[in-house]
């Protein structure tokens, strides 16, 4: 085979590849879009539920805080309570 004929040969897989490739790209260009959407849905669901972990948390924090806050505020009221007996007692 000559250099030329070895020129050609390359040249025409060269052309068989480009038009197997821009017809695979044709038809799976719908296809590619579809997975782009689902791609953007998974990240927009993903970030809500990582919004609803957060809120969760400082609702979790929240309720602690209340708690304990709770618990000082019966604290106080049993030592008013305390107060006000002896007072009575007097």
């Amino acid at each position: 085979m000559t250099f030329d004929r070895w020129i050609e040969l390359v040249t025409l897989a060269l052309a068989i590849v480009a038009g197997i490739y821009a017809a695979l790209m044709v038809i799976m260009k719908p296809f590619t879009e579809q997975l782009k959407e689902i791609a953007r849905s998974m990240e927009h669901s993903s970030q809500r539920i990582e919004r609803l972990f957060d809120s969760q948390n400082t609702l979790r924090e929240d309720l602690i805080t209340s708690r304990s806050e709770h618990k000082v505020i019966n604290e106080r009221l049993d030592n008013v309570e305390g107060d006000v007996r002896e007072l009575k007692n007097k």
